[in-house]
């Protein structure tokens, strides 16, 4: 019978202690396919070593020694990675890796990282793809092909580089509660379990990722640590987390850094083992004729700006917002309260009080539609205030929208508690507000 070795890797999350706890349906483990390319053995050699290496030391100090991993190699071709291997630091609690190219093909999961990178520490967008439950059972059972499986493809959220841990740092609280017979641990998974299922809104996956890099390694991973945690809780280890709270990924996207040479993960027929070099392409480009002066880059080019960049910065240049369609589309014309990345209906008598929030509040239903269409900027005027806080007030930042002939639109308005001057509110600190559902784009 055909098994699914993605859903074994880290289908469920466990709430109380905050793991990944792996489903052991894998049946494809020691399977190698017959033509294995020169490549694809040294990239599973590689990822053996590694495992091997990572099993014996502590994850958490492991972690903290990798290197940072920079914008551009997050981003590079198509800016997709996948789990390859998986750790919790307590052992006891499972540990695996992928051991065939025929294995990492059939991971459903996808991290795609997409954005300009104008420093090597820019903010970009992540976009994550699960595959749903009932459809991989059925799957699993040998009803359905594997490119039947249906997948969910969830909204983007912003990946931030965090200065103190030197991590690309996001969120993902896209979790969907899961029945569990034998204990009464609330047990939480990132695989929607049906099509139809919402997600819950007391937990969120936190995620912080950095490079590994040593002499004996030439392809691209990456150390993720992750933890599964209430949503009022916030980043960092407190202390009152026990061993076995964090879980570890090993993620690739397949690329060897030194021949500049890509493993194809995705993909049938031809594609596969594929290996190609992008320094020969480069070499081989021919030249722009020298009499003819090159194109102006274009001004249309909308960036995410960088983590550490302050908001009030925003202000003095070209800046526009994007709502997520995904979480928008039947709430944008009603009153929303935004706190901890986490988004409901706004109760005024009921302010949030001691932590950062932003609340949007439309001006008029006809035109709030606007807001979520494809190019929003086209319809839409952008402006910022902000008012400084003391030790009995928030500094508060508020965007306005309107359209071009004057008329308002509505309003994101955001209270940053104990900050004191306004100026001093980061882009990171507001992302940790809003996360994904709302994006700040600049075009400089």
């Amino acid at each position: 019978m055909r098994k699914h070795s993605g859903l074994s890797a880290w289908a469920l999350v466990v709430v109380a202690v905050a793991l990944l706890l792996p489903l052991h349906l894998a049946a494809q483990r020691e399977r190698r396919t017959a033509d294995s390319s020169e490549n694809e053995q040294k990239f599973f050699e590689q990822l053996r070593s590694l495992f091997g290496r990572f099993r014996e030391d502590d994850l958490r100090r492991s972690f903290e020694m990798a290197k940072t991993i920079q914008c551009s190699e997050l981003t590079s071709d198509t800016g997709e990675w996948r789990p390859v291997a998986f750790f919790n630091e307590d052992r006891r609690l499972g540990d695996w890796f992928y051991r065939s190219l025929d294995e990492v093909k059939s991971e459903l999961s996808l991290f795609t990282f997409k954005g300009d990178c104008s420093a090597e520490d820019s903010s970009v967008q992540l976009v994550t793809k699960f595959p749903i439950r009932d459809s991989l059972d059925r799957y699993n059972a040998g009803r359905v092909d594997l490119k039947d499986v249906a997948v969910k493809t969830n909204p983007a959220v912003t990946a931030s580089f965090n200065t103190r841990s030197r991590s690309y740092r996001f969120e993902l609280p896209y979790l969907y509660s899961s029945q569990n017979e034998r204990t009464l641990t609330p047990i939480f998974t990132l695989f929607p379990p049906h099509a139809g299922d919402r997600y819950a809104t007391n937990v969120t996956n936190h995620w912080d990722c950095k490079s590994v890099r040593a002499n004996d390694l030439t392809f691209q991973f990456l150390i993720c640590e992750t933890a599964t945690l209430p949503r009022d809780v916030r980043r960092g280890r407190e202390g009152e987390q026990s061993f076995g709270a964090y879980a570890y990924f090993i993620l690739s996207d397949g690329k060897e850094a030194t021949t500049s040479t890509k493993l194809v993960f995705g993909g049938t027929g031809n594609d596969e083992g594929r290996s190609t070099s992008r320094e020969a392409d480069r070499e081989a480009e021919p030249a722009p004729p020298a009499s003819v002066a090159p194109e102006p880059p274009s001004r249309d080019v909308w960036q995410i700006p960088s983590s550490s960049t302050r908001l009030v910065e925003l202000g003095r240049n070209e800046f526009r917002m994007r709502f997520s369609p995904q979480t928008w589309s039947n709430t944008i014309g009603s009153a929303q309260i935004l706190s901890a990345q986490r988004m409901s209906p706004l109760d005024p008598a009921k302010l949030p009080t001691g932590v950062d929030y932003c609340t949007w509040r439309p001006a008029g239903a006809s035109l709030v539609s606007r807001l979520v269409s494809s190019a929003p900027d086209a319809d839409i005027a952008y402006a910022l205030t902000v008012t400084d806080g003391n030790k009995s007030s928030s500094a508060v930042i508020s965007f306005d929208m309107k359209t071009h002939t004057g008329t308002r639109i509505g309003s994101l308005q955001c209270a940053f508690t104990g900050a004191g001057a306004a100026d001093s509110i980061s882009v990171e600190r507001w992302v940790s507000v809003v996360g994904g559902h709302v994006t700040l784009e600049i075009n400089p």
